[in-house]
């Protein structure tokens, strides 16, 4: 454990959203690495949030909330900032999951490197599955970029160089962090790794939820099968390029070869002969090869 207290500290901004919360938590709960603090901050919450931090019993856990709503996450980020003992800082999403595997991932990359900031790769899911996956932009305000403050890890120090998140910003709060850290020229490393599942709460209409909260199953999922559970995605994931092309990806990009590095990982795991991985490997071989019209 750090001298001063503990190696990271995962800030988590919310609002009214306890049902999410709590199976946020759990995933937090059930890091491999466990020398961290965690600070849930509530933007004026009024619901039950406070009793769910409380109901863990875990004295990394702590609650604050501020006395009114901002209507954005950065003044709770802020807020945490402000309380955090940490020597690095993750950030979670109040209704986004973590794999067991996130902070021993991120915290491994950043200390055996000389780099202030580290990131890993996302998934986003909707009602019908896979939707879309996230890592870090070189463009933050690109109108077709994905990106979530979930999958990074900093230094606490890196603050002191770009500042604090914006507080006027209710919109694009997380764009214009990212765009303040890339100016700065700040030292990345990416993990070529799994470790976040986002569930865009437009998608699900979140906040009109109060029970079958989608998290639930893949919350099950990391509990019962993490390994299994990642694989399973990332084979849904290698079907959704396949059939309708690559998110957009530059096939130059670092991102690119880590998603395809993974999805092939995973194929291999899954077993090449099995369906569907000869029918994606075969698609993707015609692809590249030229020929059109159905395998045969």
């Amino acid at each position: 454990m750090a001298e001063n207290g503990s190696t990271v500290t995962v800030i988590i901004p919310t609002y009214n959203s306890s049902g999410t919360l709590r199976l946020t938590l759990q995933s937090v709960l059930g890091q491999e690495f466990t020398d961290f603090e965690v600070w849930v901050v509530g933007d004026g919450c009024t619901d039950d949030s406070a009793s769910v931090v409380a109901s863990f019993a875990d004295s990394r856990l702590h609650w604050f909330n501020l006395p009114s709503n901002s209507g954005g996450p950065s003044l709770p980020r802020n807020e945490g900032l402000s309380r955090a003992r940490g020597r690095f800082i993750a950030y979670l999403g109040h209704d986004d999951l973590w794999f067991p595997w996130h902070l021993s991932e991120l915290v491994s990359c950043i200390e055996s490197s000389d780099n202030d900031f580290v990131y890993s790769i996302g998934l986003t899911l909707g009602p019908n599955g896979v939707i879309g996956t996230f890592t870090l932009p070189n463009q933050p305000w690109s109108p077709s970029t994905n990106l979530s403050p979930s999958n990074w890890l900093h230094r606490k120090s890196l603050t002191e160089i770009v500042g604090s998140w914006a507080d006027e910003r209710g919109v694009g709060d997380d764009r214009e962090f990212l765009q303040r850290i890339l100016s700065a020229n700040t030292r990345m490393g990416f993990r070529k790794q799994l470790s976040v599942l986002k569930f865009p709460s437009v998608d699900w209409h979140m906040y009109s939820l109060k029970t079958d909260f989608p998290q639930t199953r893949y919350s099950e999922g990391i509990r019962q099968n993490a390994q299994g559970l990642r694989d399973e995605l990332l084979l849904e994931l290698a079907n959704v390029i396949s059939s309708k092309g690559s998110f957009g990806f530059d096939h130059r990009s670092q991102f690119y070869r880590g998603i395809r590095a993974l999805v092939v990982r995973s194929m291999y795991s899954y077993g090449v002969t099995r369906w569907p991985m000869n029918r994606v490997f075969n698609r993707r071989w015609r692809h590249e090869a030229g020929l059109k019209g159905r395998a045969g």
